[in-house]
């Protein structure tokens, strides 16, 4: 149930420019602790808060009130001088922050927000009033919870393990709220304030004041901003459609009633050609409505980099550029998670300290450089440092420590096959687990998501210069340039993006190298793989024809019997069935349905293990139904 009721239209509209707002306000925030006396700085981040103060109120939000209140004096006071900008107020500010995003999130979800944490608000008082207090951002060692002493009905006290974590005095006997007391009483306020839920979120408590204790699910964003120019585009060529439909129907009349002279046939094919120019040309018009600056996405990576780059003692500069370039809509959001990975592992891995780099000869001051360009068909994103570099060799070493890869396959790498060594789930170079790393998952999420967007990601880094991760995407997932192959009749679709070079299959040519079956290329050695193998078909006769096709991880030959041409798929995805190693599909001109292949799905259990025939010991097993 809202506690908005008949005012969700105004919540959303509210949320969606506070979030800018906030965002907007992050950044400038980073940019001050570089210029702490910039006045423009000051008002710009005094009047958002301001701003969200103000909305906050018209939706009688008063917690979040009170806590943009409190940071709005802050601001005013440091732009009229009467307050310095210390590192420590910095935190807490930041602090502040994170507790209006927070309460975004309840907004969000329909509820009043709850107060700010208390060491928040209080290092907010403390400062305005002059007083010196700790950072609300800093944390104290966690303290070790005893065991839950058990109340009565051998359910544990919930409320004297509270205390005992918080340090704060267990409630009194009357103030014990039990689970079926709370059953009964509003789930959004409880007596006295105190939000109740069935069972309290222990392990979201600290000595800082206590985490959120409720994990918020995260809502995929599904609203867009469109300028209107774009739609009156969109606006016309319907109308042009219409007129040219018109044009066809009178046509079809005369043509139906026996005139097909010349001069008919002739407005018919020019009528169908603007049809075809017509719809070509709103398709692309309404693509464009999807496009978003990844702007929007990049805003929000000055603030992880400073507050990680803080946490672990470095002083690093996110750069961005390209912020301007456009991407489609919906891979803005799946692209947040593998920038993070990449942007948190530069600051953690990539950038030295400040004494290294000082002993290096280098500034002290790091820079990791967020880019983002487009490139033909493609959108290409650059997450590059100035640090350490990588060792290819010690990455090697690294892999076989956690058996990863064996020797053998370790000794046949080569600089950029072992780059990407990087990428196998469970790999690290840290010895020691922490909040920031060490366990082995950020960057198999980078590679997982880049290639559900069918995009590919290539590292390139030199010892004691840097490393540069480059990621090239399409530049909308709606339509994929497409090739169309042939086994015996039935045509089947690769990613255009993935195919090199389409060559002829000479048996005699066909060569075994270490029991595989490859054929040379311009002096490369690439194993033939046969489409029908993987796909568990029949193969009636020797395929006479190879797509030599690229992926991260490799080169390789897809034998197949024959081609039916390119086309722009439109992309329709099988939500209910999804075969593996099926993309989705589409259909071709003629109605056909042709399923559109995941060449990486199919390979990801091949690895390096193709027998003579050209199969791997994992795929022969694979069947597709259709």
């Amino acid at each position: 149930m809202s506690d908005f009721g008949g005012m969700e239209d105004l919540l959303q509209d509210f949320l969606q420019e506070a979030h800018d707002l906030l965002s907007d306000v992050d950044n400038k925030l980073v940019d001050l602790e570089r210029e702490p006396d910039d006045k423009r700085l000051l008002n710009d981040i005094f009047r958002g808060f301001h701003t969200i103060k103000g909305g906050a109120g018209f939706l009688n939000a008063a917690e979040l009130v009170t806590l943009c209140h409190l940071t709005e004096n802050l601001f005013d006071r440091l732009r009229n001088g009467e307050m310095t900008l210390s590192p420590e107020l910095m935190d807490t500010i930041m602090a502040a922050t994170k507790g209006v995003r927070e309460m975004f999130g309840e907004l969000g979800q329909g509820a009043q927000p709850r107060a700010a944490e208390d060491q928040v608000l209080a290092a907010l008082r403390s400062a305005l009033e002059g007083e010196h207090a700790p950072a609300a951002a800093a944390t104290p060692p966690a303290v070790q919870a005893p065991p839950a002493p058990a109340a009565a009905g051998g359910e544990p006290d919930w409320q004297q393990l509270l205390g005992a974590v918080t340090g704060q005095p267990a409630a009194a006997a009357s103030e014990v709220i039990t689970a079926a007391e709370a059953a009964q009483m509003s789930p959004q306020y409880p007596p006295e304030g105190r939000r109740v839920t069935d069972k309290p979120a222990l392990a979201a408590a600290s000595p800082a004041g206590g985490r959120r204790t409720e994990e918020r699910a995260a809502v995929r964003e599904n609203t867009i901003r469109v300028d209107t120019a774009r739609l009156d585009q969109v606006l016309n060529l319907s109308g042009e459609i219409g007129l040219t439909k018109n044009r066809l129907t009178s046509l079809r009349v005369d043509i139906l009633a026996g005139k097909t002279d010349a001069d008919t046939l002739h407005a018919l094919d020019q009528a169908v050609s603007q049809l075809d120019l017509l719809v070509s040309d709103l398709q692309n018009s309404v693509m464009k409505t999807r496009m978003q600056p990844i702007g929007r996405l990049f805003q929000k990576y000055p603030r992880i980099a400073r507050d990680l780059a803080r946490q672990l003692g470095k002083d690093v500069e996110l750069v961005l550029a390209g912020e301007e370039t456009e991407v489609d809509k919906t891979m803005v959001e799946d692209l947040a998670d593998p920038l993070i990975h990449l942007i948190r592992n530069a600051v953690d891995h990539g950038v030295e300290s400040s004494l290294e780099r000082q002993a290096a000869g280098k500034p002290v001051k790091s820079v990791v450089r967020l880019e983002a360009r487009q490139e033909g068909d493609h959108i290409v994103l650059i997450v590059a440092d100035d640090g350490r570099g990588m060792n290819a060799e010690r990455i090697r070493a690294k892999a076989i420590e956690k058996r990863l890869i064996t020797e053998e396959e370790a000794s046949t790498f080569d600089e950029r096959q072992s780059l990407n060594l990087i990428f196998l789930p469970g790999f690290s170079t840290k010895t020691q687990v922490s909040d920031v790393s060490g366990r082995g998952v950020g960057m198999d999420v980078v590679k997982t998501n880049i290639q559900k967007l069918n995009g590919s990601i290539e590292i390139r880094s030199e010892p004691g210069k840097g490393s540069v991760f480059i990621i090239s995407l399409p530049l909308t997932l709606a339509i994929l340039p497409v090739l169309l192959v042939l086994l015996g009749d039935q045509p089947f679709a690769l990613p255009l993006s993935m195919v090199r070079e389409i060559l002829p299959i000479e048996r005699d040519k066909l060569q075994e190298v270490g029991g595989k079956r490859t054929l040379v290329v311009r002096g490369e050695i690439l194993p033939v793989i046969a489409l029908s193998r993987l796909l568990g078909w029949p193969q009636d006769q020797e395929p006479e024809f190879g797509v030599l096709m690229q992926t991260t991880e490799r080169s390789f030959i897809l034998s197949v019997d024959s081609f039916a041409g390119r086309d722009d798929a439109v992309i329709k995805s099988l939500d209910d069935f999804r075969p593996r190693g099926v993309a989705g599909v589409t259909t071709l001109s003629n109605g056909q349905i042709v399923l559109i292949l995941d060449m990486k799905e199919l390979l990801s259990d091949l690895g390096s293990h193709i027998d003579a025939d050209g199969r791997g010991g994992q795929i022969r097993s694979l069947e597709l139904s259709f």
